[in-house]
């Protein structure tokens, strides 16, 4: 037993009923549960005393969930917990039994054995742990699950190192990357994790959480949450149904408009409205379709310097109504926003003296982890909330724009002090939240449903505000696998419109062009820095991505390449508008499953389709393989079947592994033969 830890002794229901389950501990406390079943085949153990009133929920992590107590029977050996899809058994055994490794706390021990319709349904041993705050080291909470041998685990946010977590350690903390590709650290963390064995775990929290799924001890997951508070979901099912009762607890993914579903078109940066235009024009001219152009500098600040939104419109290089010439070519536009105001401007001083910015102790500012100048507003003030939503709404009176992306929230610093009493710690994943749902309050207040928020950090609850992009990847090929595994990743994690940079964000030479050019703001003078054959192929993938979506400090409209890649690219923008009524309609009728759709998630069950972690289902009836590396060449699992090609490629059928080789006009995207290419493309 690890010391320190205050050892269980037993459980049992408490006097007072509804499901409370008295634990005591060998030093006279006790502990104790609610348990409940909010959702069919969902145990919820929410921790009501001695630490405190439960976790906070300043936020809006959960749904407003049915108060559903369990029935706790006392048995020989233990407790019984049962209610809808769920019977447990909290055993009163010997703590000391079981562990997970040397130094694992085991102060409380619960055997949960889900089932759901059958009896012979999936099992789940788990354990749970209080380890004390002592020695300057927090309390926590630590819960271990049995791994079965052959049992892969998913979730957890974005991973650009590959959708199955087995085998490794993972903080789940958000964090700026700093254009990195394949750390196995990301801007967005979801703390739900979920196997093929039937199960899933779900921490209702907004700090981090450390996941060793298997990397100390090889049939063993070990997940510690910080805190002296516990409110845990244990989840079961095969993937689409966890993934399906985790949406009905933390919401559904919205819709989103049916002008999202097309080509959206950047760079980092247009320096002027003028030069926006020219941009559409020069791709018109080519015949490349534009729906949304996105823009980056449009304030009297620099974006790569300043990181902040401090300043309003610059009025030189985008005048009053600039969007209108845009909207008259049928273009809308989206704009780059942030959470932080800059230390020592007069805005941040005002925004201080009112207690709208997160503070620390002493009643200063905090900044950010990453930046001393960078301030972020404090969203659980209810009057910085509604300067920030006013604020907006005079953006959409004014610039005309349709669309928001709302950049960082990811480095919230330890020290810092929330209105409604949170720490730092406690608002590092969560800050994204708080920031997407004022930007989505207010882009709903102006626009209703005709708005569009794309956003880089988030967490639990954060699919029901789409999309979410994958980071400032490189633009290079380990740069476009590091993007798809982290945008498969995601998918698995709950969020169903997932998108990316296009081209990749950077390359050395684009991303030292792009300082040099916002010191004078000079349009027309970004050059294309993408490999030409990467360029392509990344924008072949783009079009069967949930949204299609270029960006990077290069150029990156297929105008700027040669051929055979300009051709390859601006065939893939026309593909898009031909797949936007199967995109659409799948988007309306998806219940909760991602438009891209890993192969564990499509074929649950199908081991070769577990296996096939670098492709994906669009919907329900379009296969995708991205091209992963120069020369066209891939290999890729066909499922069970005709399948016939999209993009050049001959039929296959399935199941089994095959190769092709692409031409550059080719890609590896296949529809079901018995669903037919014409239901998937409208005519050209």
């Amino acid at each position: 037993m690890e010391p320190g830890t205050d050892p269980y002794v037993a459980a049992e229901p408490a006097p007072e009923g509804d499901g409370v389950l008295r634990v005591t501990l060998g030093s006279g406390r006790t502990l104790d549960f609610v348990c409940g079943v909010p959702v069919e085949g969902v145990l919820r153990l929410r921790l009501t005393s001695p630490f405190g009133d439960g976790p906070r929920a300043a936020d809006s992590v959960l749904l407003d969930l049915p108060d559903r107590p369990a029935t706790l029977t006392r048995v020989p050996g233990g407790t019984t917990i049962t209610g809808p899809g769920v019977e447990a058994f909290w055993e009163s055994g010997d703590p000391t039994a079981v562990g997970n490794g040397e130094g694992a706390p085991q102060a409380l021990r619960l055997g949960t054995f889900a089932r759901f319709s059958e009896p012979e349904g999936a099992t789940l041993p788990f354990q749970a742990g209080y380890r004390p705050a002592s020695g300057g080291r927090p309390a926590a909470w630590v819960e271990t699950i049995h791994l079965a041998p052959d049992a892969a685990v998913y979730g957890g946010g974005e991973s650009y190192q590959g959708i199955d977590l087995r085998g490794r350690h993972r903080r789940l903390r958000n964090i700026e990357e700093n254009r990195a590709a394949g750390r196995d650290s990301a801007y967005l963390n979801v703390p739900l994790l979920w196997s093929d064995a039937g199960w899933g775990i779900f921490a209702h929290t907004g700090e981090p959480v450390d996941a060793d799924i298997g990397a100390t001890h090889s049939e063993a997951a070990r997940f510690q949450i910080g805190g002296d508070d516990l409110d845990l979901f244990l989840i079961t099912g095969d993937a689409p149904t966890i993934l399906d009762r985790y949406h009905a607890l933390t919401g559904q993914p919205r819709a989103l408009p049916k002008w999202a579903f097309g080509v959206w078109m950047s760079r980092s940066s247009y320096f002027t409205a003028d030069e926006m235009v020219r941009t559409v024009d020069e791709l018109a001219a080519a015949d490349c379709p534009v729906d949304v152009i996105h823009v980056d500098e449009w304030l009297d600040e620099k974006v790569l310097e300043d990181a902040c939104w401090t300043a309003g419109p610059d009025r030189r290089r985008f005048p009053a109504g600039w969007s209108r010439p845009l909207a008259e070519r049928g273009v809308r536009t989206s704009l780059w926003i942030n959470p932080y105001v800059k230390r020592g401007t007069p805005l941040a001083d005002w925004l201080g003296d009112r207690g709208y910015l997160v503070r620390r102790a002493d009643g200063s500012p905090a900044a950010t982890a990453d930046n001393p100048d960078s301030l972020p507003v404090d969203f659980t003030n209810p009057e910085a909330r509604a300067w920030w939503r006013e604020r907006l709404a005079d953006t959409f009176r004014e610039e005309g724009n349709s669309a928001l992306l709302s950049d960082f929230g990811e480095e919230i610093a330890d020290d810092a002090i929330f209105a409604d009493g949170t720490t730092g710690p406690e608002r590092r994943n969560s800050y994204g939240l708080l920031y997407q749902d004022v930007v989505r309050e207010a882009g709903t207040e102006a626009l209703g449903d005709d708005f569009v928020p794309i956003s880089r950090s988030g967490t639990a609850g954060s699919q029901r505000d789409p999309a979410h992009w994958a980071g400032d990847m490189p633009s290079t090929w380990s740069g476009l696998v590091c993007t798809l595994r982290a945008v498969l990743s995601m998918s698995l994690s709950g969020f169903s419109m997932v998108t990316h940079d296009a081209g990749g964000y950077w390359t050395p030479a684009s991303y030292r062009r792009a300082g040099e050019l916002r010191e004078t703001m000079e349009p027309d003078a970004v050059f294309a820095d993408v490999e030409p054959e990467l360029y392509g192929r990344w924008a072949q993938w783009a079009a069967f991505s949930p949204i299609m979506r270029f960006h990077g400090t290069g150029r990156r409209e297929p105008t700027a390449y040669p051929e055979p890649y300009r051709s390859a690219a601006i065939a893939a923008c026309r593909l898009r508008h031909r797949l936007g009524r199967y995109i659409g309609d799948t988007a309306e009728t998806t219940d909760g499953l991602p438009l891209m759709r890993p192969m564990p998630l499509a074929f649950p069950g199908d081991r070769q389709a577990r296996d096939a972690e670098l492709q994906y289902l669009f919907g329900p009836h379009v296969l995708v393989a991205p091209l992963l590396e120069p020369g066209g060449r891939r290999a890729f699992y066909v499922p069970p079947g005709e399948w016939v090609g999209l993009v050049g490629c001959p039929r296959l059928t399935g199941p089994g592994w095959r190769e092709v080789t692409c031409a550059a006009d080719e890609f590896p995207a296949f529809v079901r033969a018995e669903y037919g290419v014409e239901a998937v493309l409208d005519p050209a």
